[in-house]
C-alpha cells in the first residue's frame, strides 16, 4: 500500500490550521478550563473530540454514496449549532457576573456561584457536532483526502486517526497553558474574554446564515 506523503502532508497541515485558530471549541474548551479547571476542560475537548468522529462517521457515508447532506440542513445544523453556543456563552458571562458581584461583596471569588451544571463532556460534543466550521471542513474538504492511500478503507483510518491525534494535543496545548502561574490569576479575566468570543462567533454565525438566506 502506498501513501501519498504530499497530499498526507497538506492533510495534516489543513487540520492544524483549522483546529488552531480560535473557534467555538476552542473558545468554550478554554473557558471551561478558566472557570472549572482543567480536569473539565480535559472533559470537554474528549466531547469534542467524540463529535469529531461522528462528523467523520458522516463523512464516510457520504464518501461512499450512503447519505447526502443538503445545504438546508447544513443550514438549519448552524443555526442550531449557533444557538446553543450563545447560550452556553450567555450563561457562562452570567455567572462570571455574579461571582464578580460576590467577591466585591465579600472580597472573595466563588467559582462555584456559576449557574453552568452542563456535564462539560456533553457541553463539548454539541458544540463540536454543530461546529459549522468542523462540518463544512468535513463535508466539503475532508473527502478531498481520501486519496492519500490506494486503499479508501486505509485512508479513512488514517485520517481519522491523524484527526483525533492532533485534535486532542492542540487542546491538550490550549489546556496545559493554564498551568502557567500568570495564567491561572487571569483565569477571570480569560474566562470572561473567551465566554464573549464564543458568544461573538454564535452572533456572527447566526447573522451569516441570516444574510445567506439559506433556511
Amino acid at each position: 500500500m502506498t501513501i501519498n506523503c504530499a497530499l498526507l502532508l497538506a492533510y495534516v497541515a489543513s487540520i492544524v490550521l483549522l483546529i488552531v485558530t480560535p473557534g467555538p471549541v476552542v473558545m468554550l474548551v478554554v473557558g471551561t478550563t478558566a472557570r472549572r479547571g482543567v480536569r473539565q476542560g480535559v472533559l470537554t475537548a474528549m466531547g469534542a473530540n467524540a463529535a469529531s468522529l461522528v462528523l467523520i462517521a458522516v463523512a464516510t457515508l457520504m464518501v461512499f454514496g450512503v447519505v447526502l447532506i443538503s445545504e438546508r440542513l447544513l443550514a438549519w445544523l448552524q443555526v442550531l449549532g449557533c444557538i446553543f453556543v450563545a447560550v452556553l456563552a450567555s450563561r457562562a458571562l452570567y455567572g462570571e457576573w455574579r461571582a464578580n458581584g460576590v467577591s466585591s461583596d465579600k472580597g472573595m471569588h466563588v467559582a462555584t456561584s456559576q449557574p453552568q451544571r452542563f456535564p462539560a463532556l456533553l457541553q463539548g460534543f454539541f458544540v463540536g457536532i454543530a461546529n459549522p466550521k468542523d462540518i463544512l471542513f468535513f463535508v466539503a474538504f475532508f473527502p478531498q483526502f481520501i486519496g492519500v492511500t490506494s486503499d479508501s478503507r486505509a485512508s479513512l483510518a488514517m485520517l481519522a486517526t491523524l484527526w483525533m491525534v492532533v485534535d486532542f494535543t492542540l487542546l491538550g496545548c490550549y489546556i496545559s497553558a493554564f498551568r502557567h502561574p500568570l495564567v491561572h490569576r487571569l483565569q477571570r479575566r480569560i474566562s470572561t474574554l473567551s465566554s464573549g468570543l464564543l458568544l461573538v462567533i454564535a452572533i456572527a454565525g447566526l447573522a451569516g446564515a441570516g444574510l445567506g438566506g439559506s433556511i
